[in-house]
């Protein structure tokens, strides 16, 4: 082995490999600097994406670094230590706060490694000591930006020197082209989906595909649909995939919506979806309704990959993604009275202004957010480190 070679060996840190916009950007890095040559430790407290690093014969080590417990946090510490040290790990990359604190202080340990960081989303900041816990992320030889909006967001709220703040890079996320394509989507998927999903036939299909919280923006969702069933001629159903956590009292204020409005023949929740290419052929409109703004906005991508018309609030990373009545739609965060007169706007849209609007949408996702792309300016910022 040359001396390079010797440092081509890098251990991802995220608290779980679960489906989320952060492990599936771990997965897809992960794999594609394996194919590059290099040696790749993946360390989560586990979850569905294990499998497909078992897959890709990528090593997984379980820890448990979903836990903000403070003895959990110094476990992690020596464990990630003695990880680093065992299989001469050169870069750490971390991409969530409580197992960055561990991964940084189990550097602090050895001379020359070398931490990454990839901030995902604009933290909270409602005092002195959140500001503090999440610096952790500030702290890496580069720090990687999903968006231009998070890129803005560190360097306000963050002290950074002029050279601090060219260390920061903005890579945003990309989609596989081949994967969320409308043409590798055969009608067996659709049908088995279809018949997954209970799904009439000839009922246009809202979809909202997202991990079931607060921020997300179910509730107000729920409201523009209780809103636009009051008109008769808007038939439709609206399919939200996604987990909550156990005994969640947000899953109770959903239920207590759904209850109120009468809405129990227009939404499904079917749980997870393990076809996600076929969810999104299967629907007329995807819809995005975050009430919190979202770092860069996966679901925009995926959606104008596979060809659907999107809809998404007006903040965060969406704003780099969509121009309105261009390749997208949007709406005010938080108004479900927008959210309805949009979603209306798009049940009785044309099929040719639908098919301009996907048209420009494809054209950019192909041109700016595609999966190599990404992994390739990742698989660059590795190298300029251990050259």
């Amino acid at each position: 082995m040359t001396n390079i070679e010797n440092k081509k060996i890098i251990l991802q840190v995220i608290p779980e490999m679960d489906m989320g916009g952060a492990e599936i950007g771990a997965l897809e890095i992960s794999s594609f600097m394996k194919k590059k040559g290099w040696k790749v430790f993946v360390a989560s407290h586990g979850g569905s994406l294990v499998e497909k690093l078992k897959i890709r014969s990528i090593k997984h080590i379980k820890l448990p670094l979903n836990s903000k417990n403070p003895l959990v946090i110094l476990y992690n510490i020596f464990s990630l230590g003695w990880i680093i040290n065992k299989y001469k790990i050169k870069i750490v990359h971390i991409r969530s706060r409580a197992p960055g604190w561990s991964a940084y202080f189990a550097c602090s340990m050895f001379k020359g490694k070398k931490i990454i960081s990839t901030v995902h989303g604009a933290y909270s900041i409602q005092n002195i000591f959140k500001k503090i816990y999440n610096s952790v992320m500030t702290k890496g030889y580069r720090i990687i930006a999903i968006s231009k909006y998070i890129k803005a967001y560190l360097i306000k709220n963050y002290k950074f020197t002029k050279k601090g703040r060219e260390n920061i890079v903005v890579i945003p996320r990309g989609v596989d082209p081949k994967f969320f394509s409308q043409k590798n989507v055969d009608s067996n998927r659709l049908i088995s989906l279809s018949n997954q999903w209970s799904l009439p036939d000839g009922i246009p299909i809202i979809f909202f595909p997202s991990r079931i919280a607060p921020f997300k923006g179910h509730k107000t969702l729920l409201k523009a649909i209780a809103i636009l069933k009051k008109d008769f001629k808007n038939n439709f159903i609206c399919v939200m995939t996604g987990t909550t956590k156990k005994n969640s009292n947000y899953e109770n204020e959903i239920n207590s919506i759904i209850e109120e409005n009468e809405l129990q023949n227009y939404i499904k929740f079917p749980g997870p979806c393990l076809d996600m290419p076929a969810a999104y052929k299967i629907s007329d409109i995807v819809v995005s309704p975050a009430d919190k703004p979202e770092g860069f906005g996966r679901i925009v991508i995926e959606a104008q990959s596979m060809e659907r018309p999107i809809l998404a609030s007006a903040h965060g990373g969406s704003l780099e993604l969509i121009k309105h009545n261009y390749n997208g739609f949007l709406f005010r965060p938080k108004d479900e009275n927008d959210l309805a007169e949009k979603l209306k706007h798009l049940l009785l849209l044309s099929k040719q202004e639908k098919k301009k609007i996907i048209k420009n949408a494809s054209k950019l996702v192909k041109e700016k957010y595609n999966l190599n792309n990404m992994c390739e300016l990742n698989f660059r910022l590795y190298n300029s480190l251990i050259n």
